[in-house]
This record gives C-alpha cells, structure tokens and sequence, in this order.
C-alpha cells in the first residue's frame, strides 16, 4: 500500500522539481528545433511523461490558462479539428493534424514554463541555428561530407553547392534570418552585457549572413531585409529619418554583397526572372515561382464556392487536382499543398478559420508583457512569421515548433517555487550532454 502511495502521490517539493527539470528540458527542446526533428520530439515525449507524473493538472493548467493567448492557439486548432469531420481525404488530413498539433504545445508549455528560462530558451535556440550553420561551413569547405549515415541511420543529408545539413535552404535560410535579426536587436538595445558575448554576436551576425549567401533559400533572403527594417523601426521608432536611413544603408550594403559575392543569390534572382518570363511570354508556370502562382490561383477557386467553411482541413490539394486536371494536370504532382498559408486556411476551414488564424497574430502581436525586449522580440518572430506565411510556410516540423516554443518562452510570466541557478561551465555541460543524448536517441530512432 506504501508502495502505491508513492507512486500515485507527488509531494509540491517533488513537483517543484519535476517543474525544474521539465523548464531544463525545454532549453534543450529549443536547440534541437533547428537540428533534429526526430531528437527534439523525443524531448517532448520526456516533458509529457513528467507533466503527467507531476499531477495536480487542474492547479498548472489553471496557470497555463492565466495567459490569454493560449485559448487563440486552440481554437485555431480546434476549427482544424472540426475541419476533419467534413475532410474525404483523411490521409492527408492527418498529415496535416500531425504538424498542426504543435498548437496545443502551448498548453503544456505555459503550465511549467517559469519567466526566469524565457531568454534561455532563446538563446538555446539561438545556438541551434549557429550549431547549423557551423555544419554548413564545414560540408561548404568540404571539412566533412555532405551526408553522413552511421550504418542505415541518417545524421544529415545535403549537398556541397547548397550546404543546409538539417534543414532545407528555405527553412535554414528562414532560421539565420530570425537569429540575425533577434541580435542585431539585442546589440542595439544593449540587452548583452558581457563584451565576449557581444563580440560573439556580431562575429555570429556576420557570418550567418555570408550562409545564407551560400544557401538558396529566396524566402529568407525577404525575411531578412524586411525584419531589418522592423528591428531599426522597433529601436528609433521616434526618429523616423534614422530608421530609414539605417535600414537602407544596412539593407543596400547586404544586397550588394549578396549580388556581387554570392553565387547561389545572383543564380536564385537569375531563376526569379527567367520564371517570370517564362509565365509572360510562353504562360508557363512549371517553375518554382510559377507553381506557386498558379496553386494559388487553383486555390482561389476552390475558395470561391467554399468561403464560408472551406473544404475541410485535408481535401485542398484533393479539390485543385480536380479544378487543376483538364489544363495544368501536372500542378498536382509538382506541389504538395497551396504554397500560401492564408489561402490554405481560407480553403480548409473557411472565412471562420481565417478570422480565428488572423486574430491569433493580432492579440500576439498587441500583446503587452512587463518588459519591452520581449515585446519587440515576439514582434521580430510574428513579422517574420507572417511574411514566410506567404510562399507557404508554417504548419511544419520547423516553422511551428520554433514559433509556439519562442512566443512560450516571451509570453510566459509566472514564477514558480524553484531555484533557478545561473547559467555557468557546468551547467552548460550538462545541456551538451542531454542534447547528445537525445540527438542519439534521434537519429536511431
């Protein structure tokens, strides 16, 4: 009897320490997000295991609640849900479900998260993308192959002429673009005290940026000079000239670097022109630009007739094949979804789900915490979020994860009963350690 006692009980100072170590593991969750799907959702299944055996759910749910941005992320995946009910292709509605599932996270996230990891998450996830892109140099300088497998297991797979190890160049290129941002920020306000830390930063801006001229990720290459203009903005809002000035004189001298320096952005803007002429001149739309305009436009008239609901969370690609099949029958093969996450959303749940989608960026964006430096750095990622939207992503393995887990980390505001130490050699070890491990796990898995 003393044995199940023991079992079914957790005492509030066991508690405490599950809270404490399941706050660790969100540290380690945050690195692996750029580096390893596999690893990072074994992650989660820890902190699921522990926010179970921890108990009490109604008193850290109750916390989680506290946070009035969590009901937005379920409701919108909620309106997914029903939009199953109504789906005939249930393949890939599931598909779908499976990535769209990082919106419920939140919930588990905010009922342990304490405001005292918020930066070390971020800084966590920070160092992921730099663990990246020191890879990326190293199969660019062909140090190390481009893949690696340890017997039938796959560790990284990419190529020597666009060098994303963990990533696709989309993804890898969208992840730098973030990062560069987030710290040109914070060397702006002067967030980062320690000189070594500062001189860490600036090094790791500069050559972030050089990867991502050596990737071919055009959708990054948008993201970057835009959030330049909103960290400037965000910095000397009330100096509207400087903001221009700096912004353009930033955003000028990358372009033509990038134009001049890089190979791989003089070929992706050659490919943009060259889609662009093939749409005008001969109407065709089999290239990377051209897809996408022509799914979206296949997409508006699946939405035509079904603007209220939509078709149901997994029948969009289903309903343009069949739009699609007399004239463009080869549009289904070539994509695999919208390519366009507002049309996607008004095509699968509606003008309904839409409204819920936008409104779950409007109360973000507008959300006010006791510190300005993580209201702007929620700002950086939702802007960043919001452009990427465009070209079509957001519900993925990536994109989501990092989005839900950083919003998490800036929104949360409560402090439990835990002694929170600070970062030093020691600790920092350990995290290797956990990350290795889990990285194993990962790529065995």
């Amino acid at each position: 009897m003393n044995l199940i006692n023991k079992i079914c009980y957790v005492s509030k100072e066991n508690q405490s320490k599950i809270t404490l170590l399941m706050n660790h593991l969100l540290v380690v969750y945050a690195f692996l997000i750029p580096v390893h799907n596999k690893a990072k959702s074994s992650v989660f299944f820890c902190i699921l295991v522990l926010f179970l055996y921890r108990r009490d759910f109604i008193y850290y749910l109750r916390i989680a609640f506290k946070n009035e941005l969590l009901k937005y992320f379920l409701l919108l995946y909620l309106l997914f849900v029903i939009g199953m009910l109504y789906s005939s292709d249930l393949e890939s509605g599931f598909s779908f479900m499976d990535k769209a599932k990082f919106l419920i996270y939140p919930l588990i996230f905010l009922s342990f998260l304490d405001m005292r990891f918020s930066f070390r998450i971020l800084n966590a996830f920070i160092f992921g993308v730099l663990f990246s892109e020191i890879v990326s140099y190293l199969i660019h300088f062909q140090i190390i192959p481009p893949e690696l497998f340890i017997g039938e297991y796959k560790v990284y797979q990419t190529v020597y002429t666009d060098p994303a190890p963990f990533l696709n160049h989309i993804k890898h290129n969208i992840a730098l673009a973030i990062v560069i941002s987030v710290l040109i920020y914070r060397l702006l306000v002067n967030d980062i005290k320690n000189i070594y830390l500062k001189i860490l930063s600036f090094i790791f801006i500069t050559t972030a940026f050089i990867n991502m001229s050596l990737i071919g990720g055009r959708t990054g290459y948008i993201v970057l000079f835009l959030l330049i203009f909103l960290v400037v903005f965000l910095v000397y809002r009330q100096k509207i000239k400087k903001v221009f000035f700096i912004s353009l004189s930033i955003i000028l001298i990358m372009f033509m670097y990038m134009y001049n320096f890089s190979e791989q952005f003089d070929k992706r803007v050659e490919d943009a022109k060259n889609d662009i002429k093939s749409m005008i001149n001969e109407k065709n739309y089999d290239s990377s630009i051209g897809l996408r305009i022509i799914a979206s436009y296949y997409t508006f008239e699946v939405i035509k007739d079904n603007y209220l609901v939509g078709v149901g969370t997994g029948d969009v690609m289903q309903e343009i094949g069949k739009l699609s099949k007399a004239k463009d029958s080869y549009i289904i093969k070539r994509v695999k979804s919208p390519h366009n996450i507002y049309l996607q959303v008004l095509a699968q749940v509606g003008i309904i789900g839409f409204f819920i989608m936008m409104l779950m960026f409007y109360k973000i964006l507008t959300y006010k915490t006791l510190d300005k430096k993580r209201d702007d750095i929620i700002k950086i990622l939702t802007i960043a979020t919001l452009i990427f939207m465009i070209p079509g992503n957001f519900f993925d393995f990536f994109e989501l994860a990092m989005f839900v887990t950083i919003i998490s980390a800036m929104i949360s505001n409560y402090k439990f009963d835990i002694f929170v130490k600070e970062v030093d050699y020691k600790s920092i070890l350990k995290y290797i350690l956990v990350i290795i491990i889990f990285l194993i796990i990962g790529v065995t898995k």
